[in-house]
């Protein structure tokens, strides 16, 4: 097992850097943008830091320069260059400290623009509409002076000094893997400024605002003291953090003492307290400007470009507030208080339709952040991009969004006389029934006009293009008004002189007035006479309205969403396999289950017998029926619940239940190749059923009863029947092959096919031991399975193994926090305190378990939501990815395995038949020994499942 000492090590080595552009042999270590091919910052101050022996001098010399700095009791020295002229031409910067130098080659001057943003920045010139530019500027003759340099992602507490870059400034050889909204913006700049054009890259996908944001740009801001608690919470230095880890402290070993309480296994354990704040998270408010954005400050930049993500789409009003502390915090780090930043609003996303709010509620959060922080600021809007997708999160078309943003930055900060934005909206009148719209005379360029784009998804040449081009024969689209009622109409809108009036005879007295306020507004076509688009907008009684404000959406999203946030929401649920077309075992009791609220009576009709059930306190219910006789009669299972919910079921037959495991070929391999349409499909028996497993997914670390598919029903599974007469329909290679096999042609013969297990880099064995329950494997006392064993009582908080554990994780953080605390009271800054204190330990790192390694995973997505039930035998299949990683064990799982299956199905005792790999297929595996099984064996791992079916088909009884 991990140790103590092993946690603390953690901690340690958490604290110590690895940057990459260090120099063991001159003891000179450079700042994370000192590198090969960098560009510097003209005509201003160049910051240029590292490291050395403290108390060294160093010498930094440049474009004639030379510079001198002594390096402090931390060894971190730094000096400015004096404002540099643009300089296309390689040079070298060279440092020098006690005798030894470090020479950094290809060194150019120009203007360098920080990027940052989640993934839609992130998102490479290779893979969107840029990849074309991205393969001109790559092959043209020369080197087309555009680099990148993309910071590494470090997670971290407290800012961070020292940071790496793996692949270090990228040339524009590599300009497929460029941002493609920062190429494009790069690409721009340098076609007007003619100079070399830097973009510092800090983007990170899946990531809110808040973990891009300084620290005290967060506490600072008066609305956003949530963000600010998380922070305090988890730093120790103040009486908030420390106060947040005793609590818990307390909570963690309330937590192992109530799970005790429930026992082990459960669906739906107790969950584990997390550490306080950040501490306890790896996208938390600041934790990325710590550890991507601090090591690269103060490199010396013009400005910054920010593109968000869907990760704080439903934020609401807040946002504005989230970006003022963005920029607040990135313009003090900097020390630049008039720094430059140009935002992109929320792009297309979602469905066309008019009332569906979608991504608009945030663009009008982003267009409050820029109507109310003007100076230095820019927005681009991007919902008339008309994307060929509008579904997808990640839009093909980051060309002219980069575009955009160079207009603003070549308007603003270089003094061209250009267009750059579309008509801000100024705000609405009401004159009648008429709305008359204007807009910010500054933004009009030219005045107002009717255009188009065109839509990404026509290729013909000249037919998308940026800026849009007038269509004055067109009528202006999505404008719609409101009355009293807060009830939006569709409108009709003209463009008059610098206005856009809007009426609709459905609103005789509007009070309200919205333009392109949905998720995806396509063919959005109000634009001013340089091509670019006018903000979206909603507004009644002449303020810009908020989904939060409406008490009816919020109502309806809360109720949305009620069934997984709401612990009393009503549900009701049956075992899965009881769906339309069920098979159910002939000749034993049938067992029928669920789930309810507690204290919910149920009552459930097979056919025409009735039973009742009350859920207990884990909203389980359980009725069992009376054996039946084979029938191909169909029966309805209903079930009926006291708060009013019911579940009905049909054309249930009775016959034999056969539950298969295993190969993952018996899940994947239909009967036939149903994509020949010209392959005669096999012969039709309309009694043989089979429910397959169509999720990926195939492993739980809990026993699954509520719920067997994930994908909110996409990979919803059904009883399918071996008759190929529609598309879709049919049954895999072992159940249609096992049935003829078996020869009942009068008796219904139902199969449920699971499968686990894959090969590929993502190699993943589900061996016997992961197919057996809690119950099978607890009390095993083999000594060679006792590391998996324990990986897997790990899980069960009260063990021992996971007390002894447990404590050892506190102990460790207590000692995390002691470190951070010494490091805080030395007053010499935090950035060497570790970014993160150690993770709870998982199964695998405390016992030294692989993963796929232990036990009862399969089981617990593939057998537990079935059982317990009837079925006329078990049958076993394995690929090589069943075996497990040691041959030799492999006989002694299968006997456990087959040990464990009359308690897991509620039976007294359950044929067993097992396909069994020969001696000489693997070396050291050896055949089992299982009282009354059958067993077939083979000597090629099969590439299809016919042959093994139909000899296991011939052995059942």
């Amino acid at each position: 097992m991990r140790s103590l000492g092993t946690l603390l090590l953690v901690c340690v080595l958490a604290a110590a850097s690895d940057a990459a552009n260090s120099d063991t042999e001159s003891g000179i270590e450079m700042g994370a943008p000192f590198r090969d091919h960098a560009i510097l910052q003209r005509e201003m101050k160049v910051p240029v830091w590292g490291w050395s022996k403290p108390g060294t001098n160093v010498t930094v010399q440049f474009a004639g320069q030379s510079k001198t700095a002594t390096a402090g009791k931390d060894g971190k020295w730094m000096l400015k260059l004096d404002p540099l002229k643009a300089n296309a031409q390689p040079s070298e910067l060279i440092v020098r400290a006690s005798g030894k130098s470090v020479i950094l080659k290809d060194i150019l001057v120009g203007e360098v623009w920080h990027a940052s943003g989640q993934s839609n920045m992130e998102w490479i010139a290779g893979k969107s509409m840029c990849a074309g530019l991205a393969r001109e500027l790559a092959s043209a003759k020369g080197n087309i002076p555009i680099r990148e340099l993309r910071t590494d992602t470090l997670s971290a507490l407290y800012p961070q000094t020292k940071g790496t870059s793996e692949l270090g400034w990228k040339t524009i050889k590599s300009s497929g893997q460029f941002s493609a909204i920062s190429l494009a913006f790069a690409n721009e700049l340098h076609k007007e400024l003619k100079v070399p054009i830097g973009i510092l890259l800090t983007s990170h996908s899946n990531t809110r605002i808040e973990a891009f944001t300084e620290r005290k740009a967060i506490e600072a801001h008066t609305k956003l003291k949530g963000d600010a608690d998380l922070i305090r919470d988890a730093d120790v230095n103040i009486a908030q953090g420390r106060d947040a880890f005793d609590q818990f402290y307390r909570d963690l070993a309330e937590w192992q003492d109530e799970s005790a309480k429930l026992g082990f296994p459960i669906e739906r354990p107790l969950q584990r307290p997390n550490l306080p704040g950040i501490a306890g998270m790896w996208r938390g408010p600041s934790q990325f400007f710590n550890g991507k954005i601090s090591p690269v400050v103060p490199y010396a930049i013009r400005g910054s470009i920010w593109c968000q993500g869907t990760s704080n789409s439903g934020d609401g009003r807040i946002y504005a507030a989230r970006m003022e502390a963005l920029v607040n915090g990135w313009r003090a780090a900097w020390g630049m208080p008039d720094m430059p930043f140009y935002f992109t609003q929320m792009q297309c996303y979602g469905s066309a339709d008019p009332n569906n709010v979608g991504f608009a509620d945030i663009r009008q959060a982003q267009h409050k952040f820029f109507i109310n922080n003007r100076k230095n600021v820019g927005m681009v809007v991007q919902s008339d991009l008309n994307p060929g997708h509008p579904g997808a999160v990640h839009y093909h078309n980051k060309l002219h969004p980069g575009m955009r943003l160079a207009r603003w930055a070549l308007a603003k900060d270089y003094g061209r006389d250009t267009a750059h934005t579309g008509p801000i909206y100024n705000g609405y009148k009401v004159n009648g029934d008429r709305v008359i719209v204007s807009f910010e005379k500054e933004s009009l360029f030219g005045g107002l006009m009717v255009g188009n784009k065109g839509q990404e998804k026509d290729k013909t040449p000249g037919k998308y293009v940026e800026p849009a081009k007038p269509t004055p024969g067109e009528k202006l689209n999505h404008f719609r008004l409101c009355g009293a009622d807060r009830k939006w109409h569709a409108a009709e809108a003209v463009i008059e002189g610098d206005t856009v009036i809007v009426r609709s005879s459905a609103v005789p007295k509007p009070v309200g007035v919205q333009y392109a306020y949905n998720a995806a507004p396509i063919n959005s076509n109000l634009y001013n006479k340089a091509g670019l688009p006018a903000t979206p907008f909603a507004a009644i009684d002449g303020k810009l309205i908020f989904e939060e404000d409406d008490a009816a959406k919020v109502a309806a999203l809360k109720a949305k969403y009620a069934r997984w946030t709401d612990p009393n929401y009503p549900i009701l649920q049956v075992v899965e396999y009881f769906r339309d077309g069920a098979i159910i075992q002939r000749n034993q009791p049938i067992q029928v289950w669920g789930h309810a609220n507690q204290g919910v009576k149920v009552t459930v009709t097979l056919g025409n017998d009735t039973k009742t059930a009350v859920a207990n306190d884990r909203q389980q219910w359980s009725v069992t029926f009376k054996a039946r006789k084979a029938s191909t009669e169909p029966i309805t299972l209903a079930v009926k619940s006291s708060h009013g919910h019911s579940r009905t079921v049909r054309n249930i037959l009775v016959g034999d239940v056969w539950y298969v495991s295993g190969n993952p070929l018996l899940s994947s391999q239909w009967a036939h190749n149903q994509r020949d349409k010209n392959a005669a499909p096999p012969t039709a028996m309309p009694l043989v059923r089979e429910f397959k497993r169509n999720t990926k997914a195939s492993t739980s670390t809990t026993p699954r009863k509520r719920r067997f598919e994930t994908g909110g029903g996409r990979y919803r599974s059904q009883w399918l029947t071996a008759d190929w007469s529609k598309d879709g329909h049919g049954v895999t290679m072992f159940a249609y092959h096992f049935a003829k096999a078996l020869n009942r042609p009068d008796v219904p013969q139902g199969i449920i096919t699971m499968s686990s297990g894959q090969g590929g880099r993502a190699g993943y064995m589900a061996s016997p031991l992961s197919w057996t329950s809690y119950d099978g494997v607890k009390d095993v006392k083999r000594a060679s399975f006792r590391t998996r064993l324990n990986a897997l009582h790990l899980q069960y908080p009260a063990s021992d193994v996971a007390r002894k554990s447990t404590a050892e994780y506190v102990d460790a953080i207590k000692a995390c926090a002691r470190t951070i605390v010494d490091i805080g009271q030395q007053g010499t800054g935090m950035s060497v305190a570790p970014p993160a204190y150690p993770a709870f330990p998982k199964a695998d790192e405390v016992v030294d378990a692989k993963p796929d390694t232990i036990p009862t995973y399969a089981y617990n997505w593939s057998v537990s939501p079935f059982t317990p039930m009837g079925v006329s035998g078990v049958i076993w299949v394995p690929a090589q990815y069943n075996i497990g990683h040691d041959p030799k064990e492999y006989a002694a799982e299968l006997e456990i395995y087959a040990r464990s299956l009359p308690r897991t199905f509620g039976k007294d005792q359950v044929q067993f038949i097992y396909a069994q790999p020969a001696n000489s297929l693997l070396e050291g595996i050896t055949a089992p020994s299982i009282r009354g099984a059958k067993q077939v064996t083979f000597d090629n791992w099969p590439k299809s499942m016919q042959e093994l079916a139909t000899q296991i088909g011939r052995l059942a009884k």
